[in-house]
């Protein structure tokens, strides 16, 4: 069966091609790399998946919030080929942006060079993130890689973010090098047995607390910090996971703070028929721009009381 014809243009209508990152408030680039991955590939289709399905939402969040006063710039995909190299590529790219990055992995190794950017672009400034992810990929090398998928908050760590200033959310998978740092690193850490067991709204202020405390925050989303039996398509699904709900709540509860950034890496089309995954990760990035839609609109009318 072929695609279906489009009912908006591209970002439910709120990308511009006439535009550049400082006209915009979202640049997106896709990153259309999966070298990394350690098991399943496929997720290097994910920024072609997501940007066409982009164009069969509406410029509406779930609570009705419009988003048609956001305006996004897709500089289009960052291809990688030499790893080392065109990691540095993006780093330069993120570290050099005006406006707030919304990442289409890839797998997540493709962090590894936004974490960096983010960093130097912010830099004297406390970074938080919100990493929400099965796995915490803390790992100092993996299959005999520093810049494997397993790796990203290790090196993350390197480039100077704060441990105490990362909440890490829906973990549930260990490998032995990562053990030290989960539980005496200073990490903020919520198992996906946490969120169950307490509630994520309980989680979701622990959350808000710590970062509140941070200048800016990027948000990283690794679509299996989701339970399979909703995304299916990514490279190493692991059981007893997140709902949707879950993570929106979560997402959510950052209304009001300075969120500076977005990756959402490991969806695998070809792993997932139904291409729920790729929805799913259409939901979170349209609910994230949504949450700077409504503090546009706080801050104008803030403005016009003035």
């Amino acid at each position: 069966m072929s695609d279906p014809a489009p009912t908006h243009r591209l970002w439910a209508d709120l990308s511009r091609a006439d535009i550049t990152p400082a006209e915009a408030d979202f640049t997106v680039i896709g990153i259309p790399y999966d070298d990394s991955a350690s098991a399943r590939k496929g997720s290097h289709l994910a920024p072609e998946r997501i940007r066409f399905w982009s164009q069969h939402t509406t410029p509406f969040s779930e609570d009705r919030t419009r988003l048609d006063g956001m305006r996004i710039c897709d500089l289009g995909d960052m291809p990688v080929t030499d790893q080392r190299r065109d990691f540095e590529a993006i780093r330069r790219a993120v570290s050099a942006l005006p406006n707030i990055p919304i990442i289409l992995g890839g797998d997540h190794s493709v962090t590894i060079p936004v974490l960096q950017g983010q960093r130097e672009r912010f830099r004297g400034k406390r970074l938080g993130v919100l990493w929400l992810d099965a796995h915490p990929d803390l790992c100092d090398e993996f299959t005999g890689s520093k810049l494997s998928h397993a790796c990203v908050m290790r090196r993350g760590l390197e480039a100077g973010i704060a441990p105490e200033d990362i909440c890490m959310v829906g973990l549930r998978s260990w490998e032995e090098q990562e053990i030290g740092l989960i539980e005496h690193g200073g990490l903020h850490v919520h198992t996906a047995a946490e969120v169950a067991g307490r509630g994520m709204n309980k989680i979701a202020a622990e959350v808000r607390d710590v970062l509140s405390h941070c200048e800016v925050i990027h948000v990283s989303l690794d679509i299996d910090v989701l339970d399979p039996a909703a995304a299916p398509g990514t490279g190493i699904p692991d059981a007893a996971g997140l709902t949707s709900r879950e993570v929106l709540t979560l997402m959510q509860s950052l209304q009001g703070l300075p969120l500076a950034g977005l990756d959402v890496v490991e969806v695998a089309p070809p792993l997932d028929h139904s291409e729920a995954t790729v929805f799913a990760a259409l939901k979170f990035i349209m609910e994230f721009i949504a949450i700077r839609a409504r503090q546009k609109d706080l801050e104008v009318k803030v403005d016009h009381r003035r």
